[in-house]
């Protein structure tokens, strides 16, 4: 991205305090980044939920979430959900449930398959991106959602990349649209000015083969808000 597009970008974004990186899926370089201490690891929210799954046993459950009583976010709560309904909604509800059959060793098996460091903590919370507890580094979780990519073939995978093309759609990453598969997470601020929480969304693209991977951050938003700075740099990328 030249200096001149660089600016245009910013000033379309609909947040300025925002970060950004672009990995190419398969070579897993990075490509273009605007993001300091990049490798540093940082509470990264909902985003970890994809990882959580892949070291649950047995068939994804069906869940009906009650909203606050059961620990959501979203206060009314979102019903009955499947896997993917869910993951597109990034229920907190269905994930706590799941992450209670989440045993550490699983997790810990998965996250280094995938070359991210596992939670510190052996709660569900944590294993679910609550707290600080989990913290991963931008670079290492954008290509651990490329590496997620590159095993579509497999069944909770699929299931998994399923979900994140339906946050594109119509979830949390509403924003991104069709053809592209997202997911959104808010996380602690680590930031010396502090804000109530961050915005995270990944968006891989296109959806059926993608190339290229785009993790976003914009501090003092929730997830959700963050795609649409999400989407503004995807539409900039050649």
């Amino acid at each position: 991205m030249t200096p001149l597009l660089t600016l245009v970008f910013l000033a379309a974004l609909p947040d300025a305090d925002v970060n950004y990186i672009v990995v190419d899926v398969h070579t897993r370089q990075v490509v273009q980044q605007d993001w300091p201490d990049a490798e540093t690891p940082i509470p990264v929210g909902s985003l970890v939920k994809p990882f959580t799954a892949l070291a649950s046993n047995g068939p994804f459950p069906d869940f009906i979430c009650k909203g606050t009583i059961d620990r959501c976010w979203f206060a009314k709560g979102h019903g009955p959900e499947q896997f993917r309904d869910a993951l597109a909604n990034s229920c907190n509800a269905y994930f706590l449930q799941l992450a209670r059959n989440v045993d550490a060793h699983s997790l810990a098996v998965v996250a280094a398959k995938f070359g991210i460091l596992p939670p510190a903590a052996e709660t569900p919370e944590a294993r679910i991106g609550l707290g600080k507890d989990w913290q991963i580094s931008p670079v290492a979780l954008t290509r651990a959602y490329c590496e997620l990519t590159s095993r579509s073939v497999e069944p909770r995978v699929a299931e998994i990349l399923a979900g994140m093309k339906l946050a594109a759609e119509s979830g949390t990453a509403s924003a991104i649209g069709r053809g592209a598969l997202a997911k959104t997470g808010t996380a602690s601020c680590v930031a010396k000015r502090k804000h109530k929480g961050d915005g995270f969304t990944i968006v891989l693209e296109p959806a059926d083969a993608p190339r290229i991977a785009i993790l976003v951050r914009v501090h003092g938003v929730p997830g959700a808000q963050a795609s649409k700075s999400a989407a503004v740099l995807a539409r900039r990328l050649p």
